[in-house]
This record gives structure tokens, C-alpha cells and sequence, in this order.
């Protein structure tokens, strides 16, 4: 089963992804997929709090760029914390569109239970900027294939999941 949980920037989607992974794995210790860089202090508090939150309960490995390679030997659930952090990274390291799509497509390909946590970043302006403007639509477009490929979708607002499918 594949289930995207998507939201705004602290709406719960990742409490709520980290339960439901758990639920999945079925007694077993599923794999936390972090792909967020340590980049600055504020992100690393952040970081830190997410590691507390999730205590022992999970296997983690921190990846900003290539996750599938990584999941290809496993058989436990795997909990991808984010699509949002890693589609940064792909851009910050210049990744050509063709590779972000190939990566997703590879994800999806997997067979074992996935939940990937996505931020919502379609529902602001237009950005002013070239980079922003690619980043928003990248997203989005990663969103729909998502959403079209996904067996669940929940979007999550003040701590709330909706089921939209």
C-alpha cells in the first residue's frame, strides 16, 4: 500500500504518518526515511524534536537525494519524511527534472507498504522568483502523480486528517 499525507508546514502530517507507519509494520520496526540536511541551527532543533518524538520505534536513515537505492534490500515499511525537503535538495543539487520524476517513479515501484509525508505549497501567490516558481510547480506536479498513483490520500489541517481518496 501506498499513502500520501500532505498539509501545511505544521498541520501534524508527520504524527499522523509516523502513527500510521507504525500501525503497518505491524509489530516490526519500519524505516524512517529522513531526508532533510542539517543545514543551520534552527533546522536542527527541528530535526532533534522529530527524533524524541519518534523514539526507538524506528530505523532511520538519513538520505537527501537518492532513496530508493537505499530501500531496495528492505522488506519492512518505510516512512519517506519529506518529498517537500528532498525536492529541495534534488534542486539544490541541480538534479535535471527527468531524474526527480525517475526517482519518484522507482518509489512507487517498491513493493512494500510506503507513506510519503508532502508538504502543500499550491495554495499561496504565484512566487516572484525563477527558483521558487520551479519549486512550486515541481511539487505539484509530484502531488498529482502521487495522488493518481497512491492508494490513500489524506490531507491534514490543525492536527486533522481528511481522507480526500
Amino acid at each position: 500500500m501506498k499513502i500520501l499525507i500532505t498539509g501545511g508546514v505544521k498541520s501534524g502530517k508527520s504524527r499522523h504518518a509516523e502513527s500510521r507507519i507504525l500501525e503497518m509494520a505491524k509489530g516490526k520496526k519500519p524505516i524512517y526515511l529522513a531526508t532533510t540536511e542539517l543545514l543551520d541551527p534552527e533546522m536542527k532543533k527541528r530535526i532533534s524534536k522529530h527524533r524524541l518524538r519518534r523514539g526507538e520505534n524506528f530505523q532511520t536513515i538519513e538520505e537527501p537525494l537518492h532513496l530508493t537505492k537505499l530501500l531496495e534490500n528492505t522488506e519492512v515499511p518505510v516512512l519517506v519524511e519529506c518529498l517537500t525537503m528532498w525536492l529541495n535538495n534534488a534542486l539544490h543539487y541541480q538534479l535535471q527534472e527527468s531524474k526527480i520524476f525517475a526517482e519518484i517513479e522507482r518509489l512507487l515501484l517498491l513493493e512494500r507498504d510506503i507513506v510519503f509525508v508532502m508538504n502543500e505549497v499550491g495554495l499561496g501567490i504565484i512566487p516572484d522568483n525563477p527558483l521558487a516558481r520551479e519549486f512550486a510547480d515541481l511539487s505539484g506536479r509530484i502531488a498529482q502523480k502521487l495522488g493518481e498513483s497512491c492508494n490513500e490520500v489524506w490531507w491534514c489541517v490543525a492536527g486533522i486528517l481528511v481522507k480526500i481518496k
